[in-house]
């Protein structure tokens, strides 16, 4: 299923920081999803900043100390949309799970 992660940046909650301050002290690609998040960097540079910048516009804090959960949160969904259905369902949700309870913080 694809998302629409820009949109979704611009949907993020408020809520989803104080989940980030709580919740989330380490974020971390599985291991043996490191050649996909090196494919998406190198290749798919641009569908990345287009969701980091929509982070940007909605939080306006990218220097904020939490501001990287919400980058690596992002650059992990946008591995599940460059992947697509060649990927597992089990990492699919993996990847998502963050960027998901992110979106769902209340």
């Amino acid at each position: 299923m694809a998302h629409n992660l820009i949109a979704e940046a611009g949907q993020m909650p408020d809520a989803a920081i104080t989940f980030i301050q709580r919740y989330v002290g380490f974020v971390q690609t599985p291991g043996h999803l490191l050649p996909l998040r090196r494919d998406v960097r190198e290749n798919h540079r641009s569908k990345l900043d287009a969701v980091f910048q929509a982070l940007h516009r909605r939080f306006n804090q990218p220097n904020a100390v939490w501001f990287g959960a919400f980058q690596a949160a992002a650059e992990m969904a946008v591995m599940v949309e460059v992947a697509g259905e060649s990927l597992p369902a089990a990492d699919r949700r993996v990847l998502r799970d963050l960027w998901e309870r992110l979106l769902g913080a209340h």
